[in-house]
């Protein structure tokens, strides 16, 4: 199989070592065209590049997660912000929701599998709306 042409995916991570297994897991899947940033305002810097998804951790140095997110859907509201955080509270996850995003998995032992699900539904639903390819090219289990 070849990789995914051309799918635009922000990771903000401030582990490097966490966001390395998250970049490594995605582009081992099949995902090409991801950018790793270590803090908030290098990916709100870099939303020009258009991403359609940025995976995004709630705890970072400087802005956190929240004001992140809002500072993308203010730029875009159509990007997919997919919370992957080492917290547990209802309230963070709440507070994600009501300012849009797409989900919000917490960091475990399923949490890449549930990335990658999402990923994958979010790019189907992506190519059926605009009743045809997102440039997004041999997913595991999709025929083209």
């Amino acid at each position: 199989m070849k990789k995914q042409d051309k799918v635009k995916i922000f990771i903000v991570e401030d582990e490097p070592f966490f966001a390395n297994l998250i970049n490594y897991d995605l582009e081992a899947n099949y995902y090409d065209g991801i950018r790793v940033f270590f803090n908030g305002e290098e990916c709100v810097d870099n939303l020009k590049l258009k991403p359609r998804v940025v995976i995004l951790d709630h705890r970072l140095p400087g802005m956190s997660g929240i004001e992140v997110l809002q500072k993308i859907k203010a730029f875009d509201p159509d990007i997919h912000v997919i919370f992957l955080s080492g917290q547990t509270g209802a309230d963070v996850a709440i507070s994600a929701f009501k300012m849009g995003a797409h989900d919000f998995i917490v960091k475990n032992e399923t949490a890449f599998d549930e990335v990658r699900a999402l990923l994958k539904k979010i790019f189907t639903e992506k190519d059926q709306s605009e009743g045809e390819s997102m440039k997004v090219k041999n997913y595991p289990g999709k025929e083209n």
